[in-house]
C-alpha cells in the first residue's frame, strides 16, 4: 500500500509539474519579457540585437494566441505583438500585419479603432505611402466618425503630402506698430 501512495503522489507532482501555464501566466510572464527588453534596448546597437531581445515577450504573447485563442488576453496579446513591432523595433510593415490581423480577428475590440488609426499613421510617417494612408483614414472616419481620434484623422488626411512646416497653420503677421514698439516698463513715481 505504501508503494502505491507513493506512485500516486508521484504521477501527481510530475502531472502538476508538466501542465502547461494558463493564458494568465503565458500573459503577464510575456509582459515581464516585454519591459526587461525594453529597458535594454537602449543599450543595444543594432536592430538584430533588439529584434533578438524581444523574440521571447512575442514568443510568450503567440503563446497565449496558440493555446488560448478564445480567452479576452489573446485579444491583448495580438495587439501588444503589433505595438512591439510599430513602437520597439521599428518594423512599420509587420506591425501594420499585425493591427490588420487584430481589426480583422476583433472587428468590434476594444483596440480596434486606436489599431485602425495606427495603419494610417504608419502608412504616412513611416512608409510615406500616401494613397495607402488615405485609404486607411477614410476607413477609420467612416468607421468611427465621432472617435477622439478623429479630428487627428482628418488632420492627417487633410494634410497628407506635406511637411510639418506646410502643414501647420501661419499665425498672422504682427502688424508694423506693434514690430516698432519695445516693452519697456515704467518705474512708479
Amino acid at each position: 500500500m505504501t508503494w502505491f501512495r507513493f506512485f500516486c503522489i508521484f504521477v501527481a507532482a510530475f502531472a502538476a509539474g508538466c501542465s502547461k501555464p494558463t493564458a494568465e501566466e503565458y500573459f503577464a510572464r510575456a509582459q515581464a519579457q516585454a519591459q526587461t527588453a525594453a529597458a535594454m534596448a537602449d543599450t543595444l546597437r543594432s536592430p538584430e540585437a533588439a529584434r533578438e531581445a524581444f523574440q521571447p515577450a512575442l514568443a510568450l504573447f503567440e503563446s497565449v494566441i496558440r493555446e488560448y485563442p478564445r480567452h479576452q488576453l489573446a485579444e491583448a496579446a495580438l495587439f501588444e505583438i503589433a505595438n512591439i513591432r510599430n513602437s520597439n523595433l521599428h518594423m512599420p510593415q509587420e506591425a501594420i500585419d499585425g493591427y490588420r490581423l487584430y481589426c480583422r480577428e476583433y472587428p468590434g475590440g476594444k483596440q480596434t479603432p486606436l489599431a485602425m488609426f495606427l495603419i494610417g499613421y504608419l502608412y504616412n510617417n513611416e512608409l510615406h505611402n500616401t494613397d495607402s494612408a488615405a485609404a486607411a483614414y477614410r476607413r477609420f472616419l467612416e468607421k468611427y466618425p465621432d472617435s477622439e481620434m478623429a479630428t487627428s484623422a482628418r488632420f492627417e488626411l487633410n494634410t497628407l503630402g506635406r511637411s510639418p512646416e506646410e502643414s501647420l497653420p501661419v499665425p498672422p503677421p504682427e502688424p508694423a506698430a506693434k514690430r516698432g514698439k519695445k516693452n519697456t516698463l515704467q518705474a512708479p513715481a
